[in-house]
């Protein structure tokens, strides 16, 4: 099809259309136009009855001589006439009611001339004057014969004058009407032609239209073909790279962490740690590049086995270390004992849910806390089987909580949108708010769960991922009988987000603890003849400022015999304060057992 026929195309589609939309209205016009025509028609139709009246009227003449027969023949050998005189008179009689009447009298007064239903009334009167003379006949006097005659006699020139004008009226009617009749069928079959004309037209403007429509749907088949094979060669592309470029990175890795081993200076060491978790975060962008590809082609699906869910959790989160630092984020992870220890779900996708997300939340909470819970998820699943195996298949609700400033709003709006509304296409979703938040947004609708959050300037912000992943229904919850704890813990309490999941890590790991402000550690340093501290170790945790006070009462632990356990930047800002173990953030129950053992 040359480029002149497809800039018409366009005008001509327009063109139906109106033509059509003109059609249709002149054909409701004309459907409504018949409306009275054939109500009119129907009408007509309906005062053919008063050709009844014709024939009653006529009925009435013959009557009237019948009975004038019958008296003729009477004769004193038919008295007594026994009722037979009264039962003529009545025939008369009801002949003259049906003319006055029901639907012939209506006829009469509405179609016929007021002569003919004077001459009526008059033949009407006239008969009611018999009655008399019926009931003296009956009586046997045949006097009243002859009197009897005459009346009818002399209504004789009336009933010819009324059956004659009744006869010309039906006649003028008749005629009338079918004039009538003949107009409007011409208006019918007028209408009928254009009727026919406009079917004829929209006939035509049909099979246009479903030829084009063919050609669309078969345009859009060839069309939906090609981006099939468009976004299939695009995922056969990235899969090579990814293929061709992961050996190498991985060589990398391996040589760099190999020079770190058998380097003497500090510094290049930390260096090639840098280094190598530069690579480590490329590969993880490889395999995101990867997996939003396939969403975009439909072809991702989740690739599902069984693992420990706290190592795998630990494990990516201390990859982090590196973001945690560079941004100064104190940061904790706490997974809930309620959770079963190996679960089934997509670990793979999972990490690189995690390492994106908190990459790219990271620079939004710079010098703040952020919290990262793994918790059970009342929110139910749908489209999904209740089983996969011999494992219940549960949501599992992962929440990173921060007080740093907030997301951008370009942000928020970007996760708010809908990944299944075809206006909201992935590259619209990049410009808006970037690659990280755009996979992590389509990769957990993708692997079935849902994406939440709350935020606001300078308070922080919350996301809850919903996942779906395998639970077993065996899993006993978490016992309740008293054990006896491995030492005896002091938290030094510094009012952050930090304060309740060291507890509760502390506690998982079978740890005594006990919380104390600066206040409770002044009072009970300040106790006469006290030789031992009512705990093991005290942690200190968000005190990335310590003053000269603290630092004397740090001293003052010290030398009272508990262990002090410090984060990393402390240790680094405070080089010359007496302290036995150093963490670092993120703190996870693997980092903090170890520490806590050592």
């Amino acid at each position: 099809m040359d480029v002149d026929s497809e800039s018409k195309r366009p005008w001509f589609k327009r063109w139906l259309a109106n033509l059509l939309i003109v059609f249709m209205m002149i054909t409701s016009l004309l459907t409504f136009a018949l409306i009275p025509l054939s109500d009119s028609s129907s009408t007509l139709n309906s005062q053919q009855v008063f050709e009844n009246s014709r024939w009653h009227s006529l009925q009435l003449q013959l009557q009237t001589y019948r009975l004038m027969n019958y008296l003729s023949d009477l004769s004193e050998a038919d008295l007594p006439v026994t009722g037979n005189a009264y039962f003529q008179y009545d025939l008369l009689l009801s002949r003259v009611d049906l003319l006055r009447k029901g639907d012939l009298g209506s006829d009469i007064r509405n179609f016929a001339n007021g002569r003919a239903v004077r001459l009526l009334n008059i033949i009407a009167g006239e008969l009611e004057l018999i009655s008399l003379n019926i009931q003296r006949l009956e009586q046997g006097q045949l006097d009243q014969t002859e009197i009897i005659m005459d009346r009818l006699r002399s209504l004789d020139s009336q009933i010819t004058d009324f059956v004659v004008i009744v006869n010309q009226g039906a006649n003028d009617l008749a005629t009338e009407t079918r004039h009538d009749l003949d107009i409007h069928l011409e208006y019918i079959q007028m209408v009928s032609l254009v009727l026919f004309v406009i079917s004829s037209t929209l006939l035509y403007i049909t099979y246009n239209v479903s030829k084009e429509l063919r050609q669309t749907l078969s345009r859009n088949t060839r069309l939906g073909k090609r981006i099939d094979d468009v976004q299939a060669g695009k995922v056969d592309i990235i899969s090579r790279i990814v293929n061709d470029m992961k050996p190498v990175l991985t060589n990398v890795i391996s040589d760099i962490n190999t020079f770190k081993h058998i380097a003497l200076d500090t510094k290049i060491q930390e260096h090639l740690g840098h280094i190598s978790t530069q690579n480590h975060q490329l590969l993880n962008q490889l395999d995101c590049y990867y997996d939003l590809t396939l969403i975009e082609a439909d072809l991702m699906s989740p690739v599902t086995s069984e693992g420990n869910l706290r190592e795998r959790i630990n494990s990516a989160i201390s990859s982090l270390e590196h973001i945690f630092l560079t941004h100064q984020v104190r940061g904790i992870t706490q997974i809930d004992s309620r959770l079963p220890e190996f679960v089934e779900t997509d670990f793979k996708r999972l990490h690189e849910i995690l390492i994106t997300l908190i990459s790219n939340l990271a620079p939004y909470c710079h010098h703040a806390e952020l919290l990262i819970q793994v918790r059970p998820s009342t929110l139910p699943i749908f489209n999904l089987p209740e089983k996969h195996g011999n494992k219940a298949i549960k949501m599992v609700q992962i929440s990173l909580r921060d007080s740093g400033e907030g997301l951008p709003n370009k942000v928020q709006v970007g996760l708010r949108k809908n990944p299944y509304n075809p206006t909201n296409t992935i590259i619209g979703q990049i410009h808006q708010m970037g690659m990280g938040f755009t996979f992590c947004h389509y990769l957990i609708r993708a692997l079935g769960g849902e994406l939440h959050f709350s935020s606001s300037y300078g308070t922080g912000t919350e996301i809850w991922i919903d996942l779906p992943m395998g639970l077993d229904d065996s899993t006993n919850p978490p016992s309740t009988e008293k054990t006896s704890y491995l030492a005896k813990v002091a938290l030094w309490q510094s009012d952050s987000l930090l304060d309740q999941p060291f507890i509760t890590l502390l506690q998982q790991l079978n740890y005594q603890v006990t919380l104390f402000t600066e206040g409770d550690l002044v009072r009970l340093l300040q106790q006469k003849n006290l030789r031992a501290l009512p705990f093991e170790c005290i942690v200190i945790t968000d005190k990335s400022v310590i003053d000269d006070e603290q630092i004397e009462l740090i001293e003052q632990l010290h030398a009272l015999g508990s262990q002090v356990i410090v984060a990393a930047s402390v240790r680094q800002n405070f080089p010359d304060i007496k302290t036995d173990k150093t963490y670092y953030y993120p703190v996870t129950s693997t980092q903090l057992e170890a520490l806590l053992l050592s």
